[in-house]
Order: C-alpha cells, then sequence, then structure tokens
C-alpha cells in the first residue's frame, strides 16, 4: 500500500507542476523536453520505489529540476541563441522546387525520404514547392508555389 500511496503522491506532484509550467513540460516533440521528461520519470520511479526515503527528500529533486526548466524557459523567451540551443531551429530543405542536398545529409535524410514526406502532404513533387523546413518538432512545414 505504501507504494500505491507514493506512486499516487508523486503522479500528483507531477500534475501540479506540469500545470505550473503552462504544459510545455509536456510537450516530448522536442530533445529538450524529452530529456526533462524522462528526468521527471526517473526521479518519481526513484521516489516511489525508495520507501525510506520521505516525502520531502524525494520532492526537493522535482522542485530543484521545475525551477531550472522555468529559469532555462524564460531566459531562452529573451535570449534567441538560448533559445535556439534548447529548441532547435528548422532546417530548409526544399528551396524555390530545388532541394537543399547538404540540409538532407545534415539530417541523414534521402531525397527518397524527403519525397514520401511530401506524398503524405499530398505533393506530388519536390517543383510544386516554393519553401520547405524540418521543424524542430520534427514536423515538415510547406509553402507551395503559387500558380
Amino acid at each position: 500500500m505504501t507504494y500505491f500511496l507514493r506512486a499516487v503522491y508523486y503522479v500528483a506532484l507531477l500534475a501540479i507542476i506540469a500545470r505550473l509550467l503552462n504544459r510545455r513540460v509536456l510537450q516530448t516533440d522536442k530533445p529538450y523536453y524529452f530529456a526533462v521528461n524522462v528526468t521527471y520519470g526517473t526521479l518519481a520511479g526513484s521516489a516511489i520505489l525508495k520507501p525510506d526515503l520521505s516525502l520531502w527528500d524525494g520532492t526537493l529533486p522535482f522542485i530543484a529540476l521545475s525551477l531550472f526548466v522555468w529559469l532555462v524557459d524564460l531566459a531562452a523567451a529573451r535570449w534567441p541563441a538560448l533559445k535556439r540551443l534548447v529548441a532547435g531551429s528548422p532546417i530548409r530543405l526544399v528551396e524555390d522546387g530545388k532541394t537543399v542536398t547538404a540540409n538532407l545529409r545534415r539530417l541523414h535524410m534521402t531525397d527518397a525520404d524527403l519525397q514520401a514526406r511530401l506524398r503524405e502532404m499530398k505533393v506530388a513533387a519536390v517543383a510544386d514547392v516554393e519553401m520547405a523546413e524540418m521543424e524542430t518538432d520534427g514536423r515538415l512545414g510547406l509553402v507551395m508555389r503559387r500558380p
């Protein structure tokens, strides 16, 4: 029963933290937030499985990590260089209907990979695309050519 109650406590704590951090920490599409979520999970698992650890001693790392995440988010909103470091920046894959092969190589993608992604978005050919970028969350952003 101790493990169950501890699990309920830490799940509630994580829900409160997610709410205080404006749910941003729930994003797993960016490597930074993915790492933060894995760290929260590791902290929760450790705290739940150590019944000799007081709730306060188990809660302190959550508070410290949350404060760190909040400060990094605050600083990233002020300094674009930090934001690029934390969140990354989009990478141009198509420019004026032509593939930017250097950037494809940088992302370890082939022309066939790009074609497949475009087909998923109902685009027949690269020539139909004005601009395409790999967004920081892994989605492909498109601007189609005008007829």
